[in-house]
């Protein structure tokens, strides 16, 4: 069945190198163009812009095999190198190239079309989750139609397909074990795509890099630095360290210590009370979270008491105007108290000894 299927083409193929054949192809593609005009026209806003899309590719694309094929044909009568068989596999490969190009544009189309992005939305709400999942959907799609094209194209030669699928397992181990790091990057990068740590657009840091995701790519991320460097990050570092993504989070943490002068041990309770209640009473301060302020340390030369809080917002510029008011605040409690903030400070206490020796020492004798 196969041997003769194979034959019903070779004679295809042999008929559109006559001048019959040329002709009669024209006119099909002409209606073929036709068709899909009136596709274009009457169809559903959905395809309508697939099937423009693919309208020139595949007329020009089939245009072309034709006429190569003709061309090609009237050689191989002249040519004792150039056989009619070999016309034909040629002819064939044109043809499977502009079906796989057409694919590849008309899916490309489709994927980045409004009908696909409301069916998407439905599924994943953030916009830019959205994207990083057109972008891997396209990546994919493109390489398994190239994949597809050239195992058909090796087929119209005469391989056997399950050769061609040997050749294609073994190649694929082949880069594998050749490119170990391009391929460990590679699918950390595919895996990135599935799991969505983080997406483009955001802040993060992982190791010693930090900065704001502009692109994830195959092989590396790059990301933009707060001194607005671009930084290249191998995808294979994602997938062995901890990443840590700030604009994923639910709160922002105020925590700090201020320390009061040892003299001002008698207003500490009082502080810590007027401090508490004050962030309790604060519209920035998430009132379901854990807040704290406790004496909680004897310092060297200073009463450190404990504030801990977490705001409502994660927005980092709000975030420290928010805090910059809570501190002002606790200042001012403080000075209300009567009390100081205390600096790193050495006291020296003279003991009753050392001043009853310094009473008894004989003074120096200044009258001449």
């Amino acid at each position: 069945m196969e041997g003769l299927n194979r034959a019903e083409l070779f004679k295809d193929a042999q008929f559109l190198q006559t001048p019959e054949g040329l002709l009669g192809g024209t006119v099909v593609l002409l209606l073929f163009w036709l068709l899909l005009r009136l596709l274009e026209r009457w169809g559903t806003s959905s395809w309508s812009p697939v099937i423009r899309a693919v309208r020139r590719p595949l007329v020009l694309g089939f245009g072309l095999a034709l006429f190569v094929g003709w061309i090609f044909g009237l050689l191989a009568h002249n040519l004792s190198a150039l056989t009619e068989r070999d016309v034909a596999r040629l002819t064939t490969s044109i043809v499977l190239i502009v079906i796989g190009r057409a694919l590849i544009v008309g899916g490309l189309k489709f994927l980045h079309s409004a009908t696909f992005n409301r069916w998407l939305m439905r599924e994943i709400e953030n916009e830019r989750e959205r994207a990083m999942m057109v972008s891997l959907l396209d990546r994919i799609y493109s390489i398994v139609i190239v994949l597809v094209t050239f195992a058909a194209i090796m087929v119209a030669f005469g391989v056997s397909p399950t050769a061609v699928g040997a050749v294609l397992g073994g190649a694929g181990i082949g880069i594998g074990f050749g490119t170990q790091q391009i391929s460990q990057n590679f699918l950390s990068g595919l895996m990135l795509f599935f799991n969505r740590p983080f997406a483009e657009g955001d802040w993060i840091k992982v190791s010693s890099f930090e900065g704001t995701v502009e692109r994830i790519g195959w092989y590396h991320t790059r990301i933009c630095t707060f001194d607005q460097r671009p930084l290249f990050i191998p995808n294979a570092l994602f997938a062995t360290t901890p990443i840590e993504n700030p604009g994923r989070m639910y709160h922002r943490r105020i925590y700090e210590e201020i320390s009061l002068r040892y003299e001002d041990l008698g207003c500490v309770s009082q502080i810590v009370r007027d401090v508490k209640q004050m962030l309790q009473q604060h519209p920035a301060i998430d009132q379901s979270k854990t807040i704290l302020v406790n004496f909680n340390q004897w310092g060297s030369s200073s009463i450190n008491v404990m504030i801990y809080a977490f705001t409502k917002t994660t927005d980092w510029s709000l975030w420290l105007d928010q805090q910059q008011d809570v501190f002002l605040k606790v200042a001012d409690i403080v000075k209300a108290a009567g009390a100081d903030f205390a600096f790193p400070s050495t006291t020296l206490y003279a003991s009753p000894g050392f001043q009853s020796l310094q009473a008894a020492a004989p003074r120096p004798d200044t009258e001449q």
